[in-house]
């Protein structure tokens, strides 16, 4: 069996000449074998082929897809041949987030994001996204400043929130000198309005805040909450940025 793979997997490779070399591994935990090979031979990007013509979540059941996303040390990049072609490039980054790990990884995401753009001629769009004030299930308590006004200063509190988000998202990108055909900040729920923002033909570059150093099954199921989600909606390509 394992001979037989091994022949399917060369010829493969030789498809498209030298580009491509090939080693074949035999285990349980296939995705131990490709985490050690990427760190091995430096690899930049690790891309996982999906057959699925809906979303990325529901391909990804198994453990070991899991755990390739949240231990890989390079960028992992989810390619759904259900996709007729890609017509953009989203960057998902927060302006909510303000620690020096938060930051860096947002970096990270958005100088891959403006690679892969470069690398196959497309469009960069940057989002960001920020609770609705109006629409989010928060719980209110009697405050007398804004008594009986409440829906008018939630809704002011919003702008506020849409502008300063707005902000801080441009002092982003200036800082890391990418510059979008598009960069906006959206209100509502993230996963379902990055999902929106990518389509059917987008591909998602998006961070993880992957928990390694946690033990046991809490680790394991841990990709990083919001990342998670968002994955559980796209129904593009996504490329998973640590």
């Amino acid at each position: 069996m394992l001979d037989d793979a091994e022949v399917k997997l060369r010829k493969l490779a030789e498809k498209f000449g030298n580009q491509f070399s090939s080693t074949m591994h035999w285990g349980r935990r296939w995705h131990f074998r490709v985490v050690v090979e990427a760190k091995k031979m430096k690899a930049d990007l690790i891309i996982k082929a999906v057959h699925h013509h809906s979303r990325i979540a529901e391909f990804i059941h198994a453990p070991e897809d899991w755990h390739l996303l949240r231990e890989a040390s390079c960028p992992v990049w989810l390619v759904n041949d259900s996709t007729e072609h890609v017509d953009r490039v989203v960057a998902a980054v927060s302006t909510l987030e303000e620690t020096q790990q938060h930051r860096q990884l947002d970096d990270r995401v958005l100088l891959q994001a403006r690679d892969l753009s470069v690398a196959l001629g497309l469009p960069l769009h940057v989002v960001s996204v920020i609770p609705d004030w109006l629409t989010s299930p928060v719980m209110i308590a009697p405050v007398p400043s804004m008594s009986g006004h409440i829906p008018y200063q939630l809704a002011e509190l919003g702008e506020q929130a849409l502008a300063r988000a707005t902000d801080i998202l441009h002092d982003i990108l200036r800082r890391v000198e990418v510059t979008p055909a598009v960069a906006e900040v959206r209100r509502g729920l993230v996963h379902i309005e990055v999902a929106n923002a990518v389509g059917a033909n987008g591909v998602l570059v998006i961070g993880s805040k992957a928990a390694r150093a946690l033990p046991g099954k809490v680790a394991e199921r841990l990709l990083g909450t919001t990342s998670e989600k968002v994955i559980h909606h796209v129904l593009g390509d996504v490329l998973v940025v640590h």
